[in-house]
């Protein structure tokens, strides 16, 4: 293949350290409900914390929504190799579950110009982003520039992260601990983000099948 677009997650994979919530839970006193919270799986689930969540905070300003965000690390190696992808032509996006205010901070941050996440809708609401639906957002994205999932490397950490890994082209694991249903191009627990946007690039110079041939 040929990488056209890096797609990562956010939380755990470009950050490492607290969650965006758990960050924001532990800075304003709700840390217990916190860590019942990021226990959910289902849609239905994660829509009641999202409902739960946001009620507490979308009185908060712009700065109180992303102060407490100082606190999370990013990974190693995260500017440099985004960089790298940018430089090389490479397109790079950050596809989370969280709330749009939230990765937007750290896609702003690192240069990156897409976001897919959680948004916030003006009247009210969300348009959520699942798990389930983190590879059909971004096959719409890809679809949109001549691309397709085969030309998309995928950068993930954690269960929810599978329905993306699985369907594109190169899949990046960095979580400790493989899920069951996951077969990634490459396992590589903790990995700094550097080394893998040299695999990305690797993989676009490596010699084709009949390169060369007279």
């Amino acid at each position: 293949m040929v990488v056209r677009l890096v797609a990562f997650d956010l939380d755990g994979t470009l950050t490492r350290g607290p969650t965006c919530l758990e960050a924001t839970a532990a800075r304003h006193g709700f840390a217990e409900q916190m860590a019942i919270w990021e226990r959910a799986r289902g849609d239905d689930a994660i829509i009641k914390i999202r409902d739960a969540v946001w009620a507490l905070l979308c009185g908060w300003t712009p700065e109180q929504l992303t102060a407490p965000l100082a606190d999370i690390p990013l990974a190693p190696g995260a500017a440099a190799g985004i960089a790298a992808l940018h430089a090389a032509g490479i397109d790079v996006a950050i596809v989370s579950l969280g709330f749009a205010p939230h990765v937007a901070h750290f896609a702003e941050q690192l240069g990156v110009g897409t976001v897919i996440a959680t948004e916030i809708l003006a009247g009210g609401g969300f348009r959520h982003v699942f798990p389930s639906s983190k590879p059909v957002l971004l096959e719409q994205y890809a679809a949109a520039r001549g691309w397709s999932l085969a030309d998309v490397a995928a950068v993930g950490d954690s269960h929810g992260d599978v329905p993306m890994l699985r369907a594109c082209g190169m899949s990046v694991f960095v979580g400790p601990d493989l899920p069951a249903d996951l077969t990634p191009t490459a396992h590589l627990p903790g990995a700094a983000i550097d080394h893998i946007a040299a695999l990305c690039l690797q993989t676009n110079t490596a010699p084709r099948l009949g390169a060369g041939a007279s």
